[in-house]
């Protein structure tokens, strides 16, 4: 609790500073995930699978499993109404360009696509993987600002089968799981299906069981999908 640490005048704090310390975190842990990617070698997975278990070990130690709120107004405007709307809009037309056309973007397609004919063309992929771990941790932070600005707490549970919910909007959009092939754009209609999908199911308030029994089925035949269609290019190709 901040309260508890830092004092009465933690409750005083501007809005930026919360801000920065959830991109702050961000940050640490994409770059861990990066360096464990990059030089340990480790699958991108299990890197990031532990990373997530290892952050909501140290939410629950941190805050003992009680709820920590944020009561300012100024902290709450940042997920209100439209904002994040308008902030995801933004980051997608942002990122759209980044990937399309930037040096970055080009370096992430070839990377993903096949790691070894980037080295050989003289890409240094452990310093591009940490960037691109790093960004997105930042971006995991900030969605972990507006999901608390937008509830004015925070708490170690939120969040759960985000990861999954996250993995399926990618796969629906196009996103290849094995690299190399996926848009923003693609990306952004994939979330809106999932979002109507959502709806749906709470328009005729079906539990949220079935929402994820559907998760599971969309991202098993989406993955198998795409696993066809590269068997069938290599086949003929």
């Amino acid at each position: 609790n901040p309260k508890a640490i830092f004092g009465e005048w933690a409750l005083d704090l501007p809005w930026i500073i919360p801000v920065l310390v959830g991109l702050g975190v961000g940050l640490i842990a994409g770059c861990i995930n990066g360096l464990l990617v990059a030089f340990a070698r480790i699958p991108p997975f299990i890197a990031t699978l532990g990373m997530m278990l290892f952050a909501r070990g140290v939410a629950q130690w941190w805050s003992r499993g009680n709820p920590v709120s944020f009561p300012t107004e100024s902290y709450a405007k940042i997920g209100a109404g439209m904002m994040p709307v308008i902030i995801f809009l933004s980051l997608a037309v942002l990122f759209h360009f980044i990937m399309n056309y930037t040096v970055y973007g080009k370096h992430t397609y070839a990377i993903g696509s096949n790691e070894q004919a980037a080295r050989m063309s003289g890409i240094n992929v452990p310093r591009h993987l940490v960037l691109v771990y790093i960004i997105a941790g930042m971006l995991a932070g900030l969605a972990a600002v507006i999901l608390t600005s937008k509830n004015l707490t925070a708490q170690s549970g939120m969040g759960l089968t985000y990861e999954l919910e996250a993995i399926a909007m990618a796969v629906i959009g196009g996103v290849s799981l094995f690299g190399g092939r996926g848009s923003i754009i693609g990306t952004v209609i994939g979330a809106l299906i999932i979002g109507v999908i959502t709806s749906g199911f709470t328009f005729l308030k079906l539990g949220a069981f079935y929402q994820e029994m559907v998760l599971g089925m969309i991202i098993v035949s989406a993955v198998a999908l795409d696993q066809w269609q590269q068997q069938r290019a290599a086949s003929r190709a």
